[in-house]
């Protein structure tokens, strides 16, 4: 954001290329195979096109240049004058560092049954991806992008796979966030609805209401996303309840390093089938069933809570520009003044951020995510002020038990029967 200027005036400089001699496929996210056939692009955009109405020329994206955005890209350049400097600080690394060698005991005790190491398993290797996945995605981890590329890696074997996580989302969530035709966040958890825009696929005549839906895939939501979502591209098989596969991968990562990528995954799942199970069958089912579960639950909690909310669907919107939109549609917590007129504590602030990977500060986040969510505690208090002074409301919640709560509540009324 603080370079944008610079980087359109050097993208203005480039040779234009007509996009009419691009040749786009014949339908929406094409098989692999289909695309080699056709000697097609992989097309505009993830979602472009699904519901039957022909891809848009340009994106359906508001303004993107603003008064608010220029403030906030002046605060960038201001406390961030090198690119280093806003990358992960020395504590991050810290902490990283403490994280992985946790994560690495927990995997080696798992792999010698015991149960303590299965248990705790989860919870420290998310720590540790809470100091890498996220922040190396944005390129927010170190200012060498090979750094940035290797640390995604943290997130395999059981949170989810970085081929099918970067176009979900880099292309669809970031830019399109909660907008049902284009993010495809708001499809994961099919046939239940996150957008309270989004047409019900549930029969009308049904009195199951579909946020157990939610409930239920939201426990095993990283079984999807590390194998499952990949399996469907090196397969060729459309995503449950749609016609085509809406989590492809991009179109230069092959299917033997797809492959490869999935193998970790899939040892986690067959290696106590086949060595603890005959021997000890009760540890064998826990060392198989809870790094899944234990993984989803938190995975499922910390990405979706921030934007599933009543609040931040564009229905409740008044956004002139991009900059608001993604603010207007995300939930901060543990950030900032709480309900009864307090401050929220310092050192909460810092313990949650490290924690929820930045994903508390979601709007600060989507508003500047080139910005590393180490020195969001320290600047949140200045974008709130900034966000306020351009008439910009941001959605807040005291802590993650009430936004939990309250996607929950959101959740269960949006697919309640008719």
């Amino acid at each position: 954001m603080k370079n944008s200027n610079k980087v359109s005036a050097a993208l203005q400089r480039l040779p234009q290329l007509d996009a009419g001699s691009l040749r786009q496929p014949s339908k929406p996210v094409p098989f692999p195979t289909q695309q080699v056939e056709e000697g097609a692009l992989q097309g505009p955009y993830v979602l472009a096109g699904l519901d039957g109405k022909p891809a848009p020329e340009t994106p359906p994206l508001p303004p993107i240049d603003s008064p608010l955005r220029r403030e906030l890209a002046a605060m960038l350049r201001r406390e961030f004058p090198t690119p280093a400097s806003s990358k992960a600080s020395p504590a991050h690394w810290a902490r990283t560092l403490v994280a992985l060698a946790g994560t690495l005991g927990c995997w080696a005790g798992w792999a010698h049954g015991s149960g303590l190491a299965c248990l705790l398993l989860p919870f420290v290797h998310w720590v540790l991806i809470a100091h890498t996945v996220h922040e190396a995605t944005h390129g927010n981890l170190h200012t060498d992008p090979r750094v940035n590329f290797w640390a995604q890696f943290t997130s395999h074997p059981i949170c989810f796979n970085v081929f099918v996580w970067i176009p979900q989302h880099l292309l669809s969530h970031h830019q399109y966030t909660n907008d049902y035709e284009h993010d495809v966040d708001c499809h994961h958890f099919a046939p239940a609805m996150l957008s309270d825009v989004q047409p019900r696929m549930a029969s009308p005549e049904s009195s199951f209401n579909q946020g157990w839906t939610f409930v239920w895939k939201g426990c095993l939501t990283t079984l999807g996303t590390s194998i499952l979502q990949p399996l469907r591209t090196l397969r060729e098989k459309p995503t449950p309840n749609y016609d085509v596969n809406v989590t492809p991968v991009p179109a230069a990562v092959s299917k033997s390093t797809l492959w490869l990528s999935v193998l970790p995954s899939l040892l986690v799942l067959l290696y106590p089938l086949l060595v603890w199970v005959p021997q000890a069958p009760l540890l064998g089912l826990w060392l198989l069933v809870w790094p899944w579960v234990g993984m989803s639950l938190i995975f499922t909690t910390m990405t979706q809570v921030s934007h599933v909310q009543q609040a931040c669907q564009p229905s409740q919107q008044l956004s002139p520009c991009w900059t608001s939109r993604q603010i207007h549609a995300s939930l901060d917590y543990s950030l900032g003044v709480r309900r009864d007129g307090t401050q929220t504590p310092k050192a909460e602030q810092q313990l949650v951020t490290a924690l929820a990977a930045g994903l508390n500060a979601q709007s600060l986040h989507h508003a500047m995510p080139s910005l590393s969510c180490a020195h969001f505690p320290r600047i949140y208090a200045e974008y709130a002020a900034i966000c306020e002074r351009h008439g910009v409301k941001i959605r807040h919640s005291d802590h993650v038990g009430t936004a939990v709560a309250s996607m929950l509540g959101y959740v269960f009324e949006n697919n309640k029967p008719l």
